[in-house]
């Protein structure tokens, strides 16, 4: 079984191949980040850090999560109600992505 456009790419130049290649190279990389992005957004606004006040002085912990690592971490810094987890379990529960 061959493909059907396989003749057509084995006339191609070297240059021409490469550059196909790197133009089904780009269009994977942005399907792949694309697809972490909607997942990241569907995330409430909970699971994620507030941003940083510095008139802050009564520092508390409290667990948020970390994209990159897809990991709850527990950060120190003013709080409001609407961001954080007091406990691990929680922000687990409700924040971390299911990696497939």
């Amino acid at each position: 079984f061959t493909f059907p456009d396989f003749k057509k790419l084995s006339y191609l130049s070297p240059g021409s191949m490469m550059q196909k290649m790197m133009q089904f190279i780009f269009v994977v990389c942005f399907v792949i980040l694309a697809c972490r992005a909607l997942s990241y957004d569907d995330l409430p606004e909970r699971c994620f850090a507030p941003e940083e006040d510095p008139r802050c002085r009564a520092l508390s912990g409290r667990y948020i999560y970390n994209p990159r690592t897809n990991v709850c971490e527990k950060k120190y810094t003013c709080w409001d109600d609407k961001h954080g987890y007091f406990r691990e379990r929680r922000c687990n529960r409700f924040c971390k992505v299911n990696k497939k």
